[in-house]
């Protein structure tokens, strides 16, 4: 009977470190985790009235589609940077390190389709295509 069981025991240890090699070897968690939420529609025309420079970002201020992003740092991530693009224009960027918490939004052209990514270097975090109608 012992000779059984440990054929039985060798066989469960020979099944066990593969799968414990591959959880090992497992790519890390991403730094920083990155939430896209929905397009709005906001009425940014009291913000052009007040500041004449804004308004070539928005033409229709009083129908302005809006998208709000949040970046959160991992516990222990290093200081990890982003850019926010619009259809490949950067729209906005910066940094966010261990426990941080960055919460901001965008404009989005009104009526088209767009693409809208957060990307640290040359890898993409977060990507979502939009089409807004305000």
């Amino acid at each position: 009977m012992s000779g059984r069981m440990l054929t039985v025991v060798l066989a469960a240890v020979a099944v066990a470190i593969p799968a414990a090699a591959t959880a090992a070897s497992a790519a890390p968690p991403a730094p920083v985790q990155v939430q896209l939420g929905e397009a709005k529609c906001q009425d940014m025309s009291a913000v052009v009235a007040s500041m004449p420079v804004l308004a070539p970002a928005f033409p229709d201020g009083a129908r302005t589609p809006v998208v709000e992003y949040r970046i959160t740092g991992a516990p222990d991530a290093p200081m990890t940077p982003y850019e926010v693009k619009v259809n490949g224009e950067t729209k906005g960027s910066g940094s966010v390190g261990a426990k941080g918490l960055i919460i901001s939004s965008t404009s989005l052209p009104n009526n088209t389709t767009t693409k809208f990514e957060v990307t640290s270097g040359e890898k993409v975090l977060a990507s979502r295509t939009y089409t807004p109608a305000c």
